[in-house]
């Protein structure tokens, strides 16, 4: 009897979500009027970046992390196209947007990233609670990129200890103390 193979579930987490608007001009000035040639606009953040190709690959992707407000609800319907479940956790504040600006004439590119919400420790913890769920149903746990503002470098260390509670292999691309406490975890 023949069975067919399942993709795994990865679970990607994108602590600090944002919109990324992608705009091309010819000749960019700074300090004048600059007309957009072409703009488009997609769910951002490290983690979506891991999300969307495992999804292409064929993979079971459900993304969480934070998202807010419009633009919060923006990054989630914009994931539906890709087969990506959304299993977010939900805060009153907007979604952060990052801009990217390409001058087809210079060849040069500039980016303004924003830095987004802050993110409180109750905030945090109801987080945790939403994520040790979700960890339960996943093969793999992928984290990725910075985090909002309020949470320092043990927010992917306590996430960490989370998975390795659960027994789930995690990958966590991240950089600075961030990575040190979540290394430093997963040694332990």
């Amino acid at each position: 009897m023949c069975q067919s193979s399942v993709p795994n579930m990865i679970l990607t987490v994108t602590l600090n979500a944002a919109i990324d608007k992608r705009y091309v001009v010819e000749g960019y000035q700074v300090g004048e009027v600059n007309r957009v040639k072409e703009c488009a606009y997609t769910p951002g953040g490290k983690g979506l970046n891991v999300s969307k190709p495992a999804s292409i690959a064929g993979a079971e992707v459900v993304a969480t992390g934070f998202v807010g407000g419009h633009a919060g609800n923006y990054i989630e319907d914009a994931l539906k196209p890709f087969g990506i479940k959304s299993e977010f956790y939900h805060l009153e504040e907007e979604s952060r947007s990052c801009i990217n600006i390409w001058d087809e004439v210079n060849h040069v590119q500039t980016e303004f990233l924003e830095p987004g919400f802050t993110v409180s420790e109750e905030e945090f913890k109801g987080f945790e609670k939403h994520f040790t769920e979700l960890v339960k149903k996943a093969d793999v746990v992928a984290m990725s990129g910075s985090v909002p503002k309020g949470l320092d470098g043990t927010a992917y260390q306590r996430l960490v200890r989370i998975c390795k509670e659960a027994g789930k292999k995690v990958i966590l691309d991240t950089s600075g103390k961030l990575l040190e406490m979540g290394i430093e975890q997963s040694r332990r």
